[in-house]
């Protein structure tokens, strides 16, 4: 592929929620630009960018796929990314790298629940947006009524173009700009004339699209005002500029699968969107002086590019994807991961055609690539040099809120499943594995259960190791309300030497958070002073193991108050067991209290689902601790516990419709009700009971 210069590339995402035909639409799109023979369908499972094991079974994409094209001059870098709320990560690095995103919507069921999750991740991150209006030659469809929606729902939207008799057999559309219908038939498009109610209608949105251009541009505002009325170069300056600067989001429509309206987009695309030098410069840091600064698009810059993607491929090995930010990258340079500190040296390249790629020698300032078998680069890292060693802000993720526990289907494969995990996750930054030595799990955090079926899957094909999920335990906390007081002992008498130590220990009540304290109050020598050490060891050992439910022993003050000793058969060993005996039997004597984490849930809901969403946290214990409301979301701050947390996010999901998003985070313990204390503790009895039997 040739070269070009940043402003004649396009860097765009498409995003949208999962049924508003995403990937047929890039499929299309290709199709039109040339880049693709055949029109590949998701259905069958011919689709360039699903390709993927999981996409093809689950009908769907689940990772953000890159397809890249000439067309009349400009080179076209396309997402398609997933439109299921699970895959939202792959969303967030797509749009890190993208100068523009074009939200699909389905023409019969308007905005959907992750249209919006989406939209705010555009907001978040300033990036300028197109929307296409796609399917419209479904039945049922509704182009006006999603019209009104986009602009009540998100604001500043203007239509570019809108149908012809929507529905089945739709074919044409009407192109604001040009003022024609536009007729698309067996890939070809012609031109018509405007007259009748078309022309009515026509005239009648054309004046609010030169109205919305004029109000991205002072100087055309004046104009406008003025004449009432802009030249098509100045409608195409203050279109540009609104969309550049957020102030507009143009609005298309077609319907891809049948091509109708796609040529039109994809033009729209070349001439409106923002190229790699319209977006603000990039924030970097130096690593050896910590100093910030601005990076603008440069070829002639130092080379700086940002690893967004990174994934494996049987036979080919680790696959990095790379936006260059500054500079350019050659094949044979030598390089410095910034973020570990290690050089990388860049051999095969290539630009993506999905499951295709082609060999390139070099990619430059704005542009998109894919290096082979880094050694030890993964997502959200920085590619430099050594003269220059300048780190990029790294896409930011969402925060898992799902868990399960994560255990081996056949023996002696716990070991291949956590190295695997671990290097997945740094390919996958959206979910994260725990090794929880308290609760004896490997735990699995991720963004929804499929998701985590994702993860399993992969890993079953790249490392060959079979796993199932189960619910995982809970990191419960024992601890006392009142003082005790007992006795430890430990006596052994086996013929020559003996084992004997004696302490007496009292227990008391710390502050919540206080964690474990030793005293020593052993006064007159009762336990020697190189004893009192093995006492402290033997009370830890028993606080890790707990006492009445098998859960670690916090907030508790020990006083070692007194002991006895003997000159031959005294030792270490035997204080420590004494230590250990003493304070199991005085927590016995105590009020006990087993403690469990809550967590902070901030809940984001419909107005019209407000109730069963409240009637749920309190099925599940939960507090509601304050209530807002930002546009028409209600926001639920409260606090759960963690075990009534477990598929939270199926049934939020099940309670909204889909619309229900969640986040959480760990609050702090609180003490469980009597009920389910003794439940805990019963528990702990029999499990205790069939292991010795």
């Amino acid at each position: 592929m040739k070269d070009y210069p940043a402003n004649a590339i396009r860097n765009i995402s498409l995003i949208g929620h999962g049924t508003s035909g995403k990937t047929t639409l890039v499929e299309s799109m290709f199709h039109q630009m040339g880049a693709l023979e055949r029109l590949g369908r998701v259905d069958d499972g011919t689709s360039a960018s699903d390709f993927l094991k999981e996409e093809i079974e689950r009908k769907g994409s689940v990772s953000a796929a890159l397809m890249t094209a000439d067309h009349k001059g400009k080179k076209y870098n396309v997402f398609d990314t997933p439109g299921f709320s699970d895959f939202i990560g792959e969303v967030n690095g797509a749009l890190r790298v993208s100068d523009s995103a074009l939200v699909v919507v389905h023409g019969t069921s308007g905005v959907e629940v992750v249209t919006e999750q989406v939209w705010e991740i555009c907001n978040e991150n300033d990036v300028p947006r197109i929307i296409f209006i796609n399917q419209l030659d479904k039945e049922n469809t509704k182009f006006d009524a999603i019209l009104d929606e986009l602009e009540s729902t998100f604001g500043n939207t203007v239509a570019i173009s809108f149908p012809v008799d929507a529905g089945p057999g739709f074919s044409k559309i009407v192109n604001l700009l040009t003022m024609k219908v536009l007729a698309f038939k067996d890939g070809k498009v012609t031109s018509e004339e405007l007259s009748g109610d078309l022309l009515e209608k026509a005239e009648g949105m054309r004046e609010v699209l030169v109205e919305r251009a004029a109000e991205a541009d002072d100087d055309l505002m004046e104009k406008f005002f003025e004449a009432g009325e802009l030249t098509p170069e100045e409608i195409e300056l203050g279109l540009r500029k609104g969309i550049v600067e957020n102030a507009l989001f143009p609005v298309l429509c077609g319907a891809a699968y049948d091509g109708v309206g796609v040529s039109a987009l994809v033009d729209f695309i070349g001439k409106y969107a923002p190229s790699p030098l319209d977006g603000p410069p990039q924030t970097v840091t130096n690593k050896n002086s910590g100093e910030e600064s601005e990076l603008v698009c440069d070829p002639a810059g130092p080379p700086v590019a940002l690893v967004f993607k990174t994934t494996s491929e049987a036979h080919v090995g680790e696959m990095s994807y790379f936006r260059v930010y500054s500079g350019a990258f050659k094949s044979g340079d030598e390089l410095l991961n910034v973020n570990e500190d290690n050089s990388e040296k860049l051999n095969q390249m290539y630009w993506s055609m999905g499951k295709q790629r082609n060999g390139i020698d070099h990619v430059t300032a704005g542009d998109i690539g894919i290096a082979v078998k880094l050694h030890d680069t993964f997502t959200g890292q920085t590619l430099a040099t050594k003269a220059n060693p300048l780190t990029l802000l790294p896409p930011e993720f969402p925060e898992p809120i799902i868990r399960a526990a994560v255990i081996s289907k056949n023996s002696g494969d716990e070991d291949k499943i956590s190295s695997g995990l671990t290097i997945l996750q740094k390919a996958d930054p959206t979910f994260n594995v725990v090794h929880d030595p308290e609760l004896s799990q490997m735990i699995l955090n991720g963004q929804g259960d499929a998701h985590l079926t994702v993860v399993l899957n992969r890993l079953k094909d790249r490392f060959g190791v079979e796993t199932e999920m189960i619910k995982p335990r809970i990191p419960y906390r024992e601890t006392i309300k009142s003082s005790g007081e007992a006795e430890g002992k430990h006596k052994k008498q086996s013929g020559g030497r003996g084992q004997f130590g004696l302490c007496v220990l009292k227990v008391t009540p710390a502050q919540r958070g206080e964690g474990y304290e030793f005293l020593d109050e052993i006064v007159g020598g009762s336990i020697p002073r190189q004893f009192i050490p093995a006492v402290d060891k033997g009370i830890r050992e028993s606080l890790e193991k707990g006492v009445i439910a098998g859960y670690q022993v916090v907030d508790v003050k020990v006083h070692c108050i007194d002991g006895k000793f003997h000159a031959v058969d005294s030792d270490e060993f035997s204080f420590k067991i004494a230590g250990s005996i003493g304070f199991r039997e005085a927590v016995k004597k105590t009020k006990t209290a087993i403690l469990e984490p809550i967590y902070e849930v901030e809940i984001k809901c419909p107005q019209d689902n407000m109730g069963d969403v409240m009637g749920d946290i309190s099925g599940r214990r939960g507090k509601v601790a304050s209530m807002d409301v930002e546009g028409k979301w209600q926001i639920i701050n409260a606090t759960i516990p963690l075990a009534e947390l477990y598929k939270y996010a199926n049934t939020l999901r099940s309670l909204t419709s889909g619309r229900g998003m969640f986040r959480r985070k760990f609050s702090h313990y609180e003490e469980v009700p009597h009920e389910i204390q003794q439940a805990l503790i019963d528990e702990y009895e029999e499990r205790k009971a069939a292991e010795h039997s």
